[in-house]
């Protein structure tokens, strides 16, 4: 006869970077975001896994280092745990053990049954050390599983425990609040201290070594106060040379090759062979793979890009660079912990701001808000790549690194007017945990890459798809709803000759110009598709004709700084609560993109007509 099954919520809780995300997936077999830095989980995620025959709906929550928030993030998880979840895996770095369990000792006081997973046991054996978790268990009254999530170790009995102990009562010891103390909150935080430090005396043995660890060594270098800045530009320069360099160059000319000579004569043939009309054949050669097919020639490059960060951030770098960069950050009126989510915008505005919750403060979120459409998301890259390789393709990493530098000064300038005009006040102190360095998982940053690729190939396959099939009816209709064959007597047409005057000065006010960024604004990609609809012919061809360096240079100046796509302002809405902030971060994107475009057009002009009358 079989038994009742019955379903658990369990509640996956610990501090920052204690490896949750990476347990999380591990348990649940999900392939959510994990980084070897604090603030990579915002939101919380669930999973379930079935242990015998019950379910166990997993929780993953934000990182905390106690139960009171002082975060929008910290605040998720609290309200969370005050719903009573019926079980608490409480995540401990067993490598900064005494750290950890101040929480956990916070987490005893709920009275939720709760197991605990010293995570990173592996870090532990390697260092010498050695954890007696039998102690730890008697102790505290909670079964102690020793895992190493990154490595799949200790999980079976991670989920044994966790089975177990949702059925019992939760009975746990408890840290009493000292009577009669002036400041009882003090107390308290110093009374868990010695309770901590009086149960890693009995089951902690730390080997002695006078020697300094592998991550001493190596911020004895990239954490310098004179080496440090240069190193962090080294390392973005070397990103940039191989993506953009010689090997992803490369890369996207294979990818053309293969869409170009092969995908498109062979589709051409296919649809001939069943007698496809030219109607259908122009949609698909000359819409659909035209369009599509500008965009994902561009993937290798994105994938390099991406794979290279993700190297750097599971080897635990990017915690140092964003405590490199706390000092100048707060010349412009926010804290080091911002340089987190502003990271984050080089792959994606929409979770960059979303990232933005971990900033304490929003004085800060806000401002980082407002300056995140300047970090240069992955979708603007494609359109980067065709006209460096069009115009520029000899200084083709020098180019792209100029771009990215300029898109962060622009953000720094922004933020210092805001600081000292709508968004006054002082930054957040800046509290950061500094994680071992360790050599990349390829679990970790296989996740990252195949997250993008997927990512960017639903796009391809839905809205940059959608958005091409709609640019090629639309130019082929004119007002009256009459086929012709004459683009320029279109209904696009039509509509970028009323919005093409406004570029005029920024040297690129063509209809087709106009109309390609107007559908930017769907997504960054649609840029490169429509202009893959209008243009015929190779579009590199087709914008050496069209454009000089000069006005493709302001064109590469507008693309940079102008609004960001309608998702990411629907974020921007979203996490900033005002539909003002949103229309500010909107108005002012558009009217640095426009003034900065049109004064470096008319000044190059202007250089330039003085140079032929000298």
């Amino acid at each position: 006869m079989n038994r009742q099954s019955f379903h658990y919520v369990v509640a996956l809780v610990g501090n920052p970077n204690c490896g949750k995300t990476t347990l999380f997936n591990a348990l649940t077999g999900s392939t959510a975001t994990v980084g070897n830095w604090p603030g990579v989980t915002v939101e919380r995620k669930s999973g379930t896994v079935c242990y015998h025959n019950d379910t166990l709906e997993i929780v993953d929550l934000p990182g905390i280092y106690s139960l009171v928030p002082y975060s929008p993030e910290e605040a998720i998880a609290g309200n969370f745990l005050n719903n009573k979840p019926d079980l608490i895996i409480n995540i401990v770095d067993a490598s900064n053990l005494e750290r950890n369990l101040y929480l956990t000792t916070q987490l005893m006081e709920l009275h939720i049954p709760m197991v605990m997973a010293l995570n990173m046991m592996d870090v532990v054996k390697r260092r010498g050390d050695f954890i007696d978790c039998a102690i730890l268990s008697k102790l505290l009254n909670v079964e102690t599983i020793p895992v190493a999530a990154s490595k799949g170790e200790g999980l079976s009995e991670l989920l044994r425990a966790a089975a177990s102990a949702v059925k019992k009562t939760a009975v746990y010891p408890t840290v009493k609040k000292p009577v009669g103390s002036r400041d009882p909150e003090t107390a308290l935080a110093d009374a868990r201290y010695r309770y901590i430090g009086e149960l890693t005396q009995k089951a902690v043995k730390k080997h002695s070594a006078s020697k300094k660890s592998v991550s001493e060594k190596i911020d004895a270098v990239a954490t310098n106060r004179y080496l440090a800045i240069p190193v962090f530009l080294l390392l973005i320069l070397a990103i940039f040379y191989i993506t953009f360099g010689p090997v992803g160059s490369f890369l996207v000319r294979c990818v053309d090759a293969f869409l170009t000579g092969w995908l498109s004569p062979l589709t051409d043939s296919a649809l001939t062979a069943i007698g496809a009309s030219v109607g259908v054949r122009s949609l698909i050669l000359d819409g659909i793979l035209a369009g599509v097919g500008a965009v994902l020639k561009f993937l290798p490059q994105i994938l390099l890009l991406f794979l290279l960060l993700s190297l750097l951030e599971d080897s635990g770098y990017m915690a140092r660079a964003a405590f490199i960069m706390d000092a100048p950050m707060r010349k412009i009126g926010l804290s080091g912990r911002a340089f987190v989510p502003l990271l984050m915008g080089f792959g994606c505005t929409v979770p960059a701001v979303m990232g933005t919750r971990i900033l304490e403060n929003e004085k800060d979120r806000r401002l980082t808000i407002l300056i995140l459409p300047f970090m240069s998301c992955s979708a603007k890259m494609p359109v980067y790549s065709l006209f460096i390789s069009s115009f520029f393709a000899d200084c083709r990493p020098i180019a792209m690194l100029l771009i990215y530098f300029s898109g962060m000064v622009m953000g720094l300038l922004s933020a210092l007017l805001f600081k000292n005009s709508i968004l006054k006040g002082e930054p957040a102190p800046f509290v950061m945990e500094l994680p071992d360095y360790r050599f990349p998982t390829a679990q970790t940053v296989w996740l990252q890459v195949e997250r993008r690729i997927r990512d960017f190939l639903q796009k391809a396959g839905t809205t940059i798809f959608v958005a091409t099939v709609v640019i090629w009816l639309l130019q082929r209709f004119t007002v009256g709803l009459r086929m012709t064959s004459d683009s320029s007597c279109s209904i696009l047409a039509e509509v970028g000759r009323r919005i093409a005057p406004l570029f005029a000065l920024c040297g690129f006010g063509d209809w087709k110009s106009a109309v390609s960024l107007l559908a930017g604004l769907i997504s960054k990609e649609s840029v490169i598709s429509t202009m893959s609809v209008l243009y015929s012919g190779k579009l590199e061809i087709a914008l050496q004709s069209n454009f000089t360096p000069l006005s493709a240079c302001s064109f590469l100046i507008f693309v940079l700084f102008y609004t960001p796509c309608v998702t990411a302002l629907a974020a921007v809405r979203r996490e900033s609560g005002s539909l003002r902030w949103m229309a500010l971060s909107a108005a002012y994107q558009f009217a640095a993109a426009w003034y900065l475009s049109a004064m470096f057009y008319q000044c190059a002009l202007l250089i330039q007509h003085l140079q032929n009358c000298i």
